[in-house]
């Protein structure tokens, strides 16, 4: 026995890496944990492979990780690159594939989500902008679908013109009152209360100012007018109202969250 201790020290970490497996059953949130412990004890590369695994997976097992998959998950496997240079570029081959998957029309929505969200988490939205316009260019009916993905990342780079092309004003201002009101309703529940009224202010409060504000840099200024009046009618808050009159000037809010 002593004398495979030398032997098996020589045997390198990737070894072990490339032979982890999922459970037939997977926890996925455990996994996601596993990831994240691998990583503070500088198991990397198992790290890197649970990550990749997540990223891949996660949506087969349940679809109610989406979010936790393109918010939590990524900041994860970024932080991991930021010490580890081959979980940065394993993440961008990620970006990079959902880049080609949407230019060729594969899964469009879930892809274009993908890359939206992984160039969020690099600071890189001007990728997302660029390959927007060039699906623009492309097939005017696909970026149609895409682009409230596409929104935030337009208005960072003050793309407000191409924002312009796909304003549908009421359509957008009766969704944005539905969800408020359904927001208001589970604010009643205890399980969720303060917390959950207060995300659902300060996101119809960025939704509103957005949505007039892009209406007046687009020359709809009397559009913006009429949705600014019912606005105020639907929730009495000075500061509600000063982002409104704000956004009747022309100033487009940063996107929140």
């Amino acid at each position: 026995m002593k004398f495979l201790l030398p032997i098996l020290c020589l045997i390198p970490i990737s070894a072990f890496a490339e032979e982890w497996m999922p459970p037939a059953n997977p926890d996925l949130q455990s996994i996601l944990s596993e990831a994240q412990a691998d990583a503070r004890a500088k198991r990397y590369e198992l790290a890197l492979t649970k990550q990749v695994w997540f990223h891949e997976n996660a949506l087969k097992h349940n679809r109610a990780f989406s979010g936790v998959r393109l918010s939590f998950a990524l900041a994860s496997w970024h932080d991991l690159g930021k010490v580890y240079p081959p979980a940065l570029d394993r993440l961008k081959e990620a970006r990079d594939q959902a880049s080609n998957n949407v230019l060729d029309g594969k899964d469009l929505f879930k892809s274009f989500q993908d890359f939206s969200s992984i160039n969020r988490i690099l600071n890189e939205d001007s990728l997302t902008v660029n390959t927007f316009i060039q699906l623009e260019l492309q097939d005017k009916a696909a970026a149609k679908k895409v682009f409230r993905l596409a929104k935030p990342s337009l208005i960072r780079g003050k793309e407000y013109k191409i924002c312009g092309k796909y304003l549908e004003p009421k359509r957008s201002y009766a969704l944005m009152l539905q969800l408020r009101k359904s927001n208001q309703r589970l604010a009643k529940n205890p399980q969720f209360g303060p917390n959950i009224l207060e995300f659902s202010n300060k996101k119809f409060t960025n939704d509103i100012a957005t949505l007039i504000a892009l209406l007046v840099v687009n020359d709809r200024k009397m559009e913006a007018k009429e949705i600014a009046k019912s606005a105020k009618t639907e929730w009495d808050n000075a500061a509600f109202h000063a982002a409104i009159d704000k956004a009747l000037e022309g100033n487009v809010p940063t996107p929140w969250p």
